[in-house]
Parts: C-alpha cells; sequence; structure tokens
C-alpha cells in the first residue's frame, strides 16, 4: 500500500473510495462537489439531508454508498461562500483516518482538499495530508490529486477564468491547427451556427474580429503560466473543475453542437486565407442582411487597401459560392444573398 501523487480525473481512477469535499450548508454548486451531485445523485440527497438534520457539520465526515464507490464528503468550509479552513481540512482528517477501517475499502482517491475555490495553499494542504495518512499509508492506497503536476506558483494570485474560457479552449481543442486566425474564425461561425452573438465581433483587417476572444486568451495564457500547465487539454480540466456549475454545464451544453458545427466547417478549409475570405463575405452577408453580389463585391474591396490587394474579384465570387453550396448563405427570390434561414439545423 502506498500514498501516491497524481493528476487528471479523480472519477477514473478506479478507486473504491471518493472524497467529495463539500460545505455544510447542503449546496453541490461548484467545482469537484458538482461533479460529484452529477455521477451520484443519491449521495447528493443523503449530503443535504445530513446537512439539514446538523449531523454533517465541520468536523465530521458524511459516508454513503452508490453504484458500489463509497463517497466520504468532507466539509472543507461550513459555509458554501466562504472559503476553506486549514483546521477544517485537519479535524476532517483525523475523523477519516479514524473510520477509514470501518468503511472496507483498500483504495482512497482524494482531491486538493480546500483548493481551488476553498482558496487555500496547495502545499500547505499536501503537507497536511501526508502528515495524516502516514500512520495508516501500509494498510490503504492513496490516490492524491495535486491542482495539476508541477505546482509552481508565478504569481500572487491564481489569475480568473470565466465560462468564455470553457468555451474557447473547447474551440481550441477541436481545431486541427490552431492560429490566432483560426481561433478567432471559428468563434465567429459559433455564434452563426448559435443564432446569437456569445463573442461580440466587428469590422478588422483580417475579417470579422473579437477583441473579447484576446483578452481571454491572454487570460488562458496567464493561468497556464501561474499553474505550470503544458497544454489546452490539461488546462481545461483544471478550470472545470474550479468553475464548473450548474451554470457553467448547462451553457456548455448548449453551445458544444454549434461549436462543433464551426470548428468542422474550419478544419475544412485549407489555408488562413480562404478562410479570412469566407469569413469577411459571411459577415458582409450577416451585416447587410440582403446584398447582391456585385455589392459584396465592392463592400470586400472597400474593407480596406490591404485586403483590396490580397484578394481578386474572382476570390470573392468563389467564396460567394462555396458559402452558398455549404449552406451558410442563401440567396432570395431577388438574387440577393443572406445568412441562410436554417443554418443553425444543418
Amino acid at each position: 500500500m502506498l500514498i501516491k501523487y497524481t493528476t487528471g480525473d479523480m472519477f477514473q481512477s478506479g478507486a473504491e473510495c471518493l472524497v467529495n469535499t463539500v460545505n455544510c450548508e447542503g449546496y453541490m454548486g461548484k467545482g469537484v462537489a458538482y461533479q460529484f451531485k452529477l455521477k451520484f445523485p443519491e449521495n447528493n440527497k443523503s449530503y443535504i439531508k445530513a446537512c439539514k438534520d446538523k449531523t454533517l457539520h465541520v468536523g465530521t465526515i458524511h459516508t454513503f454508498v452508490e453504484n458500489g464507490i463509497t463517497i466520504v464528503n468532507f466539509p472543507t468550509k461550513d459555509k458554501w461562500r466562504e472559503n476553506s479552513k486549514i483546521s477544517y481540512i485537519e479535524t476532517a482528517l483525523d475523523v477519516l483516518v479514524e473510520r477509514l477501517p470501518g468503511l472496507h475499502v483498500k483504495s482512497v482517491a482524494i482531491p486538493p482538499l480546500g483548493c481551488g475555490n476553498g482558496g487555500l495553499d496547495w502545499q500547505t494542504v499536501k503537507e497536511l495530508i501526508q502528515k495524516k495518512l502516514e500512520p495508516i499509508a501500509d494498510n490503504f492506497t492513496f490516490l492524491i490529486y495535486e491542482p495539476q503536476r508541477n505546482y509552481v506558483q508565478k504569481a500572487a494570485v491564481a489569475p480568473k477564468l470565466t465560462a468564455a474560457s470553457l468555451v474557447l479552449m473547447k474551440i481550441k481543442m477541436g481545431l486541427n491547427r490552431c492560429t490566432k486566425l483560426r481561433l478567432q474564425k471559428a468563434a465567429y461561425f459559433m455564434n452563426l451556427y448559435l443564432e446569437e452573438p456569445y463573442f461580440s465581433f466587428q469590422k478588422y483587417k483580417y475579417g470579422p474580429y473579437a477583441h473579447s476572444i484576446d483578452i481571454v486568451s491572454r487570460n488562458i495564457g496567464e493561468y497556464q503560466s501561474f499553474y505550470g500547465l503544458k497544454d489546452t487539454e490539461s488546462t481545461y480540466q483544471l478550470a472545470y473543475q474550479v468553475i464548473c456549475s450548474e451554470k457553467t454545464t448547462k451553457l456548455l451544453n448548449r453551445l458544444m453542437p454549434a461549436i462543433e458545427k464551426a470548428v468542422a466547417y474550419v478544419n475544412e478549409i485549407e489555408s488562413d486565407h480562404e478562410l479570412e475570405g469566407l469569413a469577411t463575405v459571411t459577415y458582409l452577408v450577416q451585416t447587410f442582411s440582403r446584398i447582391d453580389a456585385s455589392q459584396i463585391v465592392s463592400e470586400f474591396k472597400q474593407w480596406s487597401e490591404d485586403k483590396a490587394a490580397r484578394f481578386s474579384e474572382d476570390e470573392i465570387k468563389k467564396y460567394m459560392e462555396c458559402l452558398e453550396q455549404t449552406g451558410v448563405i442563401e440567396r432570395d427570390i431577388t438574387g440577393s444573398y443572406c445568412i441562410s434561414e436554417y443554418l443553425s439545423y444543418r
């Protein structure tokens, strides 16, 4: 038996016992607790009852078995809006160590107790966990999930990410090749398939552009640097654990069909030059609502001197044909172009 430090998805650990970090108000609204709520609904009901009955409070734990998994509801904070306290972690660990032999399990997976939404320093918590579990480590296998591998703190405060960060990372992970332009244009086409302006785009040098995407991308980069993360997938996993809630999950579920369509569309376009042209034509059609072919060419050429020099009239007409063939735009009875009426259903 041993104490092993790892990263990744605790729910894929195969451990017989999972530790769930909770508050004492019966609310699993964010982070790891919210994921437990989704995966183990009966445990959630039992946890809420324990909070109402006051049998679960700081200094105790609440256990429940669901789908063959023993769940330890482990209070790291009293009220859900408050930060965790290291003293709460210590007392609950003492209770866990005392009660583990009676739970009839041999393997236990533990998340970074009180870190993330709880606000505690991982190194402090890690040392405490090690100290408390070492006396019984010969009898159990403990899988301790760190916030990420090689935790390196590079700033005084962790950068804050939002649901928009998760959306942008989903787009990035789906792209076969991710450049700044391709990320911008995939988000633009996501808006079209969604039929609402999740990101706000305006006319810019390389076609439709959302400044907010640059800001969100910068925040993601700072988040990666802060936690020493190496790729978008690990950044997404950590960010989701921290900020996930019923609201963000519903948002992602609602946006995913549009994200998948937009990413698939962009992945079919080989060059950034062509993608810029297609997005620019689409933006003009969207802006004017109804616009004929000659006006598209004229507006495209008037976009900027740079754009007029880089794109020929034949190219612009080819983009119109391509967009019509792929169902992004269509022509009305007068021959004018408009955004396809049933684009979101394609």
